[in-house]
């Protein structure tokens, strides 16, 4: 007397558990799966911790399309670096990157010009300082770097020689390159690198996500707008392989403002009457989004590769244009 039974059926067989004996055997299995769910968040995230010395070899390749009502035009463009891990730092590490290949594919406009852009990087060793993630601050040689990048673009300038027009475009995009600051030169010369730290030390476990708002490069010009990101690590295994994705869109009210300033403008320039009716129906007549969505796969604490693709759409004033963009970075040790 004063024992339940639970009557269950197990492979074709009636089982009798008492039910103090289930309760034993049901915390069990929860303390069994407490620890293996303990072990997968343990292991879930490695310290962003590459050895001294090691070298790795990291590839680029965005692959745009610009589609208009005339046509489309596409271009690839392919880098291969070399990244050396110098020092270990209390604070991060001391690194050297060097780009050993471009190349620029498509029939874009301008391809002769960013073809010459990309190889002004070529077999210039930039040397960087990292925070502890491996995203870099600052580049350490930047007066060396800059001399290089000058002598390189001297030699590439040649070719625009009967092209006025192109060497001037050619030019300011130099000038740029080179008149940045130690911290500005770190995201313009190395930017694969800030890439690739996104995912690299974020304390999440899987499941966890964070909202994030920055200023976002406006790709109609004008003022900056703000993006959202939603940055999530969506799988996790005892082996310590990580995935994150990241998914960014253009803040409503950012964007809101943005049409608003846009659509006045239009009108001044057209010499239209600049009312808030006219301004509304200008602004109910276009369409402008940007979207883009990233994933991240990381090993032992490095990412190894990215995969990032970005739409950008525009209809409006007798315009209709559809931008893409893929870009993928992998990563691997150097033999």
């Amino acid at each position: 007397m004063g024992r339940f039974d639970l009557t269950m059926v197990a492979g074709g067989r009636t089982l009798n558990m008492p039910v103090a004996a289930l309760t034993r055997a049901t915390a069990v299995i929860v303390a069994v799966m407490a620890a293996l769910g303990a072990g997968r968040v343990a292991a879930a995230e490695p310290v962003y911790d590459p050895p001294v010395g090691s070298r790795w070899v990291i590839v680029s390749e965005i692959r745009g399309e610009e589609t208009r009502p005339e046509g489309s035009t596409t271009s690839v463009v392919r880098t291969r670096a070399e990244l050396t891990v110098e020092e270990k730092t209390p604070d991060g590490f001391h690194v050297s990157w060097v780009q050993r290949g471009a190349t620029v594919e498509g029939n874009a406009r301008n391809l002769s010009l960013r073809r010459a852009y990309a190889g002004v990087l070529e077999n210039v060793v930039i040397r960087a300082s990292t925070d502890s993630a491996g995203k870099p601050l600052r580049i350490d040689n930047l007066d060396e770097a800059r001399v290089a990048m000058r002598r390189s673009a001297d030699g590439l300038a040649a070719q625009f020689a009967e092209m006025p027009s192109a060497r001037g475009l050619f030019d300011q995009l130099i000038s740029e390159l080179t008149e940045v600051d130690a911290a500005g030169a770190a995201s313009a010369y190395v930017d694969a690198l800030a890439v690739l730290a996104v995912a690299h030390n974020t304390g999440m476990k899987p499941g966890e996500f964070r909202w994030t708002s920055k200023p976002a490069e406006n790709p109609l010009g004008g003022d900056a707008l703000i993006s959202n990101e939603r940055f999530e690590l969506v799988e996790a295994d005892t082996a310590g392989r990580l995935t994150f994705v990241s998914v960014t869109s253009i803040d409503a009210a950012s964007m809101s403002d943005f049409m608003q300033s846009f659509a006045k403008s239009l009108l001044a320039a057209s010499g239209d009457s600049v009312t808030p009716a006219r301004i509304d129906l200008l602004v109910k007549s276009m369409v402008f989004s940007f979207d883009k969505r990233a994933e991240f796969e990381v090993e032992d604490g490095m990412t190894r590769k990215v995969s990032e693709k970005s739409t950008t759409v525009f209809r409006g004033m007798e315009q209709n244009l559809i931008q893409t963009e893929a870009r993928t970075i992998a990563v691997t040790r150097a033999p």
